[in-house]
C-alpha cells in the first residue's frame, strides 16, 4: 500500500513539474516573439520616463498656514518670483512715472468736448444779449449796469466779462452784432480744435484772436469786441490721453524686474509671521502641494509621455517601418533616448543652475543620424527637447536649445564619411550653441548668463568627442555598419583584400573593375554608391580557396576543368558562393555584405557548363536537371545586391570578347541584362525597369572608355620609330 502511495505521489510531482516546464516554455516562446520584445521594451521605456520626470518634482510638503508663526527657516529649493514684492516694485515705478507724464504735454491729448462746451456756453450768452440788444434797439437808450448784470455771464465764460465789452456789443447796430456773433463762433471753434491749449498756455493762444481776425476780414468796428469776446471764451483744451498712460504703465511694468529668491535664499525665518504672499511662493514651489495636485500634475505628465510615445510610435510606423523589422535598431533608438534625458536629469538636480546647458543632447542626435537615419536623429531631437524642458523646472529656453543644437548636429552630418566629420560638426556646432545660448540670454533673461554660454559652447565639443568615441562601440554592439567602417573595408590594404590580392589576382582587378561599373550606376537607380563599392570588392572572396578554377586567375593554358566532368565543374563554381559567405563570416563582415556576396548570382544558370553537359548526352536516357547547374541562391533582395549581380556578369562577359566593338559591348551588356531579366532574378528585389535601362547605359558608357579600339600603326612607321631609336642610342 505504501509503494503505492508513493507510485502516486511520483505521478503528482512529475505532471507539476510537467506543468511547470509546459509554462516556463510558453513564457520563453512569448519573449521570443519580436513584435512583444519591442512592446515590453516601449511600455519599460514609458515608465521610466514618467518616474524621471517625477523625480524630486514634488518636495517634503510643509505644515504652515497663514497667519502663523513659520516653525523653521525656509530656504527656496530652486529660483521664485516674489509676486507681492514684485508689485510693490513695479507700482512705485509706475507712480513716478505717471508723476512726470503729467508735466509732459504728449501725454495730453485735445478734447473735442472742450469746443462742445465752449460753443454751448457762448449760446447761452447770446441768449441773454440777444434778449438786451432787442430792448436797446427799440428803446435806442444807453445801456445800464442793471440791465446787464455782469454776474449773469461770468458762469459762461473762461474768464469774467467786462461791462464795457457787454454794453458795446448791446449797442451794435443789426448787422454789425450778427457779424459779431458768427464771427465769433468761427475763431473760437478754430482755435480750440486745432490748438494744444494748456492752462499755461491760454495767454498765448489769445494772441493768435489777431491773425484769425484779419484773415476772416472782420470790419473794424467789431473787430476789438471780437476780440475781447473770444479772448475771454478760450478755455485749455488738454486732458490725459488714458490709452497713452496706459502704455506707459504697461512699458515700466515690462522693464522693471521681477524680485527673485534665488536658489537656496531664505525665504521665511523661523517665527516669522507668515503672509499670503509667502504661501503663494511656497505653492509656486510645490512645497506645499494637496494630494489632488499632486495627482493632477502627475497624471499630466503620465498623459503627454503617452501622447509623445505615441505620436513616435505612429511616426515610425508610417515612415520608418523597418525600424520595426530591425529590433537593434529600435533599442539603439531608445537607450539614446533614455540615457540623453538621464543625463538631463541628473545635471538639473546639482547646485549649478547652468549645468543643463552640458547635457549632450547633440551626441545623441549625430549617433542616431549616423548609426539609423537623419530623420530619426531629428526625432529624437523633438522628444528629448520637451522633455529635457519639462525636467528642468519647464525651461522654454532651454527647450529650444536643445532642439536647435540637436538639429544643427544632424543637418553637420549630411555627408559623413570619415571621423574629421565629426570634428568639423563639433566645431559648427560650438559656434551654433554660442550663438543660439546668446540670443536666448537676450530673449529670456533679464541679465547676461556668461556661463550658461560657455556651457554650451562646450557642449558642441563635448558632443563630438563622445560620439567619436562611442561610434565603434556602438556600432559593434548594435551590428551596424557606418561610411567609416565602408571605408576601412574599401582600403586595399584591408588584411582581405590584401589576400586576394596575393592568392587571386585575376579575381582582384576583376572585383576592382567591378567596383567601377557599379558604382557608376548606383546612384541614379537610388542605391548605396558605398554600399556597391564595398560589395563589388568583396562578392568573389571566396575564390581564394580554389583560386585556379577561375579563368581570370588562370595564367597558363592549363585549365582543370578539360578534366573534369560539367556536374563537377559547376559545383566547384557555385561553391565560391558558399565560401565567401563562410570566410566573410571568420573575419566578422557586415551582415549586409555578406547578403550580397550569397545574393550576387541569384539563382543563375552556369551557362557555359550546362551546355557542355547537354553536349556531353550519351542517350535519349540520360536526364540533365538544370537546377543542379543553377546557383543555391537566394535571389538578389535589394537594388546593391542586383546590381553587383550585373557588373560581375557583364566586366567577365566584355572581357572574353576577342575583338570588342562599340556595338559587340553593347549587344552583349543587352543580352546579359535581358537574360537575367527574363530569368527571374530581379523578381525579389524593387528594381524597374527605367532602373535596367540606366545600369544598361551607364555600363555602356564605362566600357566603350575600357575597351575602346587602338590605332594600328602602319610597319613602315614602325620600322622608321625603331630606326629613330637606334640612332639615338649610338649618338651616347
Amino acid at each position: 500500500m505504501e509503494l503505492n502511495d508513493n507510485q502516486k505521489l511520483g505521478k503528482k510531482v512529475k505532471a507539476i513539474n510537467t506543468s511547470v516546464l509546459d509554462f516556463s516554455s510558453k513564457v520563453v516562446g512569448v519573449f521570443r516573439v519580436p513584435t512583444f520584445r519591442e512592446g515590453l521594451l516601449v511600455v519599460t521605456c514609458f515608465f521610466f520616463l514618467i518616474t524621471l520626470l517625477q523625480i524630486k518634482l514634488f518636495p517634503r510638503t510643509l505644515d504652515v498656514k497663514v497667519g502663523q508663526a513659520s516653525k523653521m527657516d525656509i530656504y527656496a529649493p530652486r529660483a521664485v518670483v516674489n509676486p507681492e514684492a514684485t508689485r510693490l516694485v513695479q507700482q512705485e515705478a509706475i507712480d513716478r512715472a505717471l508723476q512726470i507724464a503729467k508735466l509732459d504735454p504728449e501725454y495730453y491729448r485735445i478734447d473735442e468736448s472742450v469746443n462742445n462746451l465752449v460753443r454751448f456756453n457762448l449760446n447761452r450768452a447770446f441768449e441773454l444779449l440777444d434778449a438786451a440788444h432787442a430792448r436797446y434797439l427799440s428803446e435806442s437808450k444807453p445801456v445800464t449796469k442793471e440791465d446787464l448784470p455782469v454776474i449773469k455771464f461770468q458762469k459762461y465764460f473762461y474768464e469774467p466779462p467786462s461791462f464795457s465789452l457787454l454794453k458795446g456789443i448791446v449797442e451794435l447796430n443789426d448787422a454789425d452784432y450778427r457779424e459779431l456773433k458768427e464771427k465769433t463762433h468761427l475763431i473760437l471753434e478754430e482755435i480750440e480744435l486745432k490748438n494744444r491749449i494748456s492752462v499755461e498756455k491760454v495767454a498765448e493762444t489769445k494772441l493768435k484772436v489777431p491773425d484769425l481776425i484779419l484773415r476772416h476780414k472782420i470790419s473794424t468796428q467789431i473787430a476789438p469786441l471780437v476780440q475781447d469776446l473770444a479772448a475771454i471764451s478760450i478755455r485749455p483744451n488738454l486732458v490725459l490721453d488714458s490709452a497713452k498712460l496706459a502704455k506707459l504703465e504697461q512699458q515700466v511694468r515690462a522693464g522693471v524686474p521681477e524680485v527673485i529668491h534665488r536658489k537656496n535664499e531664505l525665504l521665511i525665518a523661523k517665527n516669522q509671521v507668515v503672509t499670503e504672499n509667502d504661501l503663494q511662493m511656497l505653492k509656486e514651489l510645490r512645497l506645499i502641494v494637496d494630494e489632488s495636485s499632486r495627482i493632477k500634475v502627475f497624471l499630466s505628465l503620465a498623459f503627454f509621455v503617452l501622447f509623445l510615445t505615441g505620436l513616435g510610435l505612429v511616426y515610425i510606423f508610417q515612415f520608418h517601418p523597418d525600424l520595426l523589422r530591425e529590433e537593434r535598431l529600435l533599442y539603439l533608438l531608445l537607450l539614446l533616448l533614455l540615457l540623453v534625458v538621464g543625463l538631463i536629469k541628473v545635471l538639473s538636480l546639482t547646485e549649478i543652475p547652468s549645468l543643463p546647458y552640458l547635457a549632450p543632447v547633440s551626441f545623441a542626435a549625430m549617433l542616431a543620424a549616423i548609426l539609423i537615419k537623419r530623420e530619426l536623429g531629428l526625432a529624437l531631437t523633438a522628444v528629448v527637447s520637451l522633455l529635457g524642458g519639462i525636467i528642468v523646472e519647464y525651461n522654454l529656453a532651454l527647450t529650444i536649445f536643445y532642439f536647435v543644437s540637436g538639429a544643427i548636429a544632424v543637418f553637420t552630418l549630411f555627408n559623413f564619411n570619415r571621423q574629421r566629420d565629426l570634428v568639423r560638426s563639433g566645431s559648427i556646432l560650438s559656434v551654433a550653441n554660442l550663438v543660439t545660448v546668446a540670443a536666448l540670454n537676450l530673449l529670456f533673461r533679464s541679465s547676461f548668463n556668461y556661463e550658461s554660454v560657455l556651457l554650451a559652447v562646450a557642449n558642441g565639443f563635448l558632443s563630438a568627442v563622445l560620439a567619436i568615441g562611442s561610434l565603434p562601440f556602438m556600432e559593434h554592439l548594435f551590428k551596424i555598419t557606418t561610411p567609416i567602417r565602408l571605408l576601412e573595408l574599401a582600403n586595399p590594404s584591408n588584411p582581405l583584400l590584401r589576400r586576394l590580392q596575393i592568392e587571386a589576382p585575376g579575381t582582384y582587378h576583376h572585383s576592382i573593375m567591378v567596383g567601377n561599373l557599379a558604382e557608376a550606376a548606383a546612384q541614379g537607380i537610388g542605391a548605396d554608391t558605398l554600399w556597391v563599392r564595398v560589395g563589388s570588392y568583396y562578392h568573389d572572396i571566396g575564390k581564394i580557396k580554389r583560386p585556379y578554377f577561375f579563368v581570370e586567375n588562370q595564367f597558363s593554358s592549363d585549365n582543370p576543368h578539360e578534366k573534369l566532368n560539367p556536374s563537377l565543374s559547376t559545383l566547384i563554381i557555385t561553391y565560391h558562393v558558399k565560401d565567401g559567405v563562410e570566410i566573410a563570416k571568420e573575419h566578422g563582415l557586415p551582415d549586409k555584405l555578406i547578403d550580397i556576396i550569397e545574393q550576387h548570382h541569384g539563382t543563375d544558370l552556369v551557362r557555359y557548363f550546362y551546355q557542355r553537359a547537354t553536349e556531353n548526352l550519351q542517350g535519349e536516357r540520360e536526364i540533365l536537371i538544370e537546377e543542379d547547374f543553377r546557383y543555391e541562391g537566394p535571389k538578389p533582395q535589394t537594388k546593391e545586391a542586383a546590381l553587383v549581380m550585373l557588373a560581375d556578369s557583364v566586366e567577365a562577359a566584355v572581357k572574353a570578347l576577342s575583338k570588342p566593338t562599340p556595338s559587340k559591348v553593347e549587344g552583349l551588356i543587352e543580352k546579359i541584362i535581358r537574360e537575367r531579366l527574363d530569368d527571374g532574378q530581379f523578381d525579389e528585389c524593387n528594381l524597374t525597369l527605367k532602373d535596367l535601362n540606366h545600369i544598361k547605359n551607364s555600363f555602356i558608357k564605362i566600357l566603350g572608355g575600357m575597351f575602346h579600339s587602338r590605332v594600328e600603326y602602319p610597319e613602315t612607321v614602325l620600322k622608321e620609330m625603331e630606326r629613330k631609336k637606334d640612332n639615338a642610342g649610338s649618338d651616347q
